[in-house]
């Protein structure tokens, strides 16, 4: 259900950096054990995170557009001429989609905040970053050998981020870990 909701706010460039924080927050209450409507929590996702997540989403347009434009040189200059730049604005897209955009889901700041503690994360713990860009590329991998994989792979891929990204924020003291319910 996740990856098809953000597969859906991904057709629209508009669109997705709004439908990544509202799957980020579904994905959130789901691993933190939260029940409430899927409606309700796209719905207040949305009214909280809107302006932010479309100005963080059409930032990684740019981005985008000059990852296509280097593959477009790949047959003319090679894969070791392209390599390092389609490196640098993965890691970038990667940094916006994966860390930016679940802060604007989860934290209240300003927009320029939110983009300079996205990059300041992203940049300064490179083993989460390392391993997030492995999860991308080996789901990439697995939705071009098995394409059916794609209404799968992006849900599988955010919800295992966001278990490793609410586990950060407690462990670092950036949030407070969540009470468990008394067992009766």
């Amino acid at each position: 259900m996740i990856s098809l909701f953000w597969l859906v706010s991904l057709g629209l460039v508009v669109t997705a950096g709004a439908g990544t924080v509202v799957a980020y927050e579904v994905c959130r209450r789901y691993v933190l054990g939260k029940d409430a409507g899927l409606w309700a929590i796209a719905t207040k996702a949305l009214r909280q995170s809107w302006r932010q997540a479309t100005v963080i989403g059409l930032l990684a347009v740019p981005v985008a557009a000059a990852g296509i434009l280097t593959l477009s040189y790949l047959p003319t200059l090679g894969l070791a001429e392209v390599w390092v730049p389609l490196i640098v604005v993965g890691l970038f897209l990667l940094l916006l989609v994966f860390w930016c955009l679940p802060l604007a889901a989860r934290f209240t700041n300003p927009t320029w905040r939110q983009l300079l503690n996205g990059l300041t994360l992203g940049l300064t713990t490179p083993s989460l970053t390392f391993l997030l860009g492995i999860a991308v590329v080996l789901g990439g991998v697995a939705i071009w050998n098995f394409m059916p994989a794609v209404f799968v792979m992006p849900g599988l891929i955010l919800l295992w981020w966001c278990y490793l990204l609410e586990g950060f924020f407690v462990a670092r003291g950036y949030v407070q870990p969540e009470p468990k319910e008394a067992e009766v």
